[in-house]
């Protein structure tokens, strides 16, 4: 009976820091991947395939988003971010809907995008100077 109950209690102190991420909540897109965003240089020059990204926007081709707040996440090949997004298409601007979209830096000029995990599509950063 002694030996379950200390048995219990290390696998309440131990057992449970696996399942808790360490998730801070944001105002805003981190400063680091403000910027026009595409899959490919040739991208960068036609508004069909750039994603932009600031403070509190999010601006694809198909929706225009005001971003609600940001979730950091750490993992384990470095921290994630889920924006939470109120958007609308550029030709309905009266309907609003909620949205999510995940992004994750591959590096300086890359980053993975997408609404969910198994949908990460990634983007390259688009050079200010063209």
């Amino acid at each position: 009976m002694r030996g379950t109950a200390i048995l219990t209690i290390l696998m309440a102190m131990f057992g449970s820091h696996a399942a808790v991420a360490d998730v801070k909540r944001h105002k805003s897109i981190p400063e680091s991947v403000w910027e026009s965003w595409a899959p490919s240089p040739e991208g960068c020059k036609t508004a069909k395939s750039v994603i932009v990204l600031s403070a509190k926007t999010y601006i694809s081709p198909d929706t225009n988003c005001t971003v609600a707040w940001v979730s950091k996440t750490a993992g384990p090949r470095g921290s994630f971010y889920s924006a939470h997004l109120l958007c609308s298409k550029p030709d309905e601007k009266a309907r609003n809907t909620q949205s999510n979209v995940i992004f994750m830096s591959k590096g300086e000029n890359q980053i993975s995008v997408g609404p969910m995990f198994d949908d990460l599509k990634d983007y390259q950063r688009c050079s200010t100077k063209e």
